[in-house]
């Protein structure tokens, strides 16, 4: 994804002091795919200032701590107006405690040191999986149909090398699956798999191996979701397949 690509694409935004915190400790992660942006308590947020935050983008990750009541104001200000904009929105809170005020964004995570580096390479897959440079992608209405819903997410992240079995693939994806408190709806599974060019000898052994964890998948999975997928083909990813699972 080229820099216009990522500026008119996709955007994250520190909020608070929290939050700007969090944003500076994944930026090395993160700035690839998406613009980056940062909002302190003391700032004015009006509807022109949100407004230009939102033009040319499509989905939007805010971070914050919603403790912090100021910043729970500014994040709800701009989650408003994405969704009357049809902007997909995500919130990654560092909050400990659970938030009982309503907070206007289609989705929201827990984030903490043990599920951060999983939420982060999902979401650069979710990125790479709408992007024109993946091999098969999806659409980015698949994606609000995943995540924008009342009932909680699962989701899942490893990596492997070409030596890995399918069936032990497949076991260490299930055994570190992360599941929100909420109950699922069982309806959408968004399966990202990104494969280094010389995972497989041709492209036709690539789809056949692809077709066949596709299926194990399918297999153990609990419930009867509607499954789509995407292949990412990436030069010198040291013959690895990487993998992330999103149900809802």
């Amino acid at each position: 994804m080229n820099e216009l690509e990522k500026a008119q694409s996709a955007k994250i935004i520190g909020v608070g002091d929290d939050g700007i915190k969090l944003l500076d400790s994944i930026t090395e992660k993160i700035e690839h795919n998406m613009d980056l942006e940062k909002i302190n308590i003391n700032q004015e947020v009006d509807k022109d200032y949100v407004r230009n935050l939102l033009d040319g983008v499509d989905i939007l990750f805010l971070t914050y701590n919603s403790e912090d009541k100021k910043a729970i104001q500014i994040v709800n200000a701009i989650g408003y107006m994405a969704k009357e904009r049809r902007v997909l929105n995500i919130g990654l809170d560092l909050a400990v405690k659970e938030n009982n005020d309503e907070i206007s964004l289609n989705r929201e995570f827990k984030i903490n040191d043990e599920n951060l580096d999983t939420l982060l390479n999902i979401i650069n897959m979710l990125l790479d999986s709408i992007s024109d440079s993946c091999m098969i992608n999806i659409d980015l209405s698949d994606l609000k149909e995943t995540l924008c819903t009342e009932q909680g997410i699962k989701y899942s992240y490893c990596e492997f090398d070409k030596t890995i079995k399918n069936d032990d693939i497949i076991k260490e994806l299930l055994e570190t699956t992360v599941k929100t408190t909420k109950e699922l709806s069982g309806k959408k599974e968004v399966i990202l798999v990104e494969m280094d060019s010389n995972y497989c000898e041709n492209e036709s052994e690539m789809l056949v191996s692809l077709n066949e964890l596709l299926l194990k998948i399918q297999d153990n999975r609990e419930d009867t979701y509607e499954g789509i997928f995407s292949l990412y083909i990436r030069e010198k990813n040291e013959g690895k397949i990487k993998i992330g699972l999103v149900y809802n």
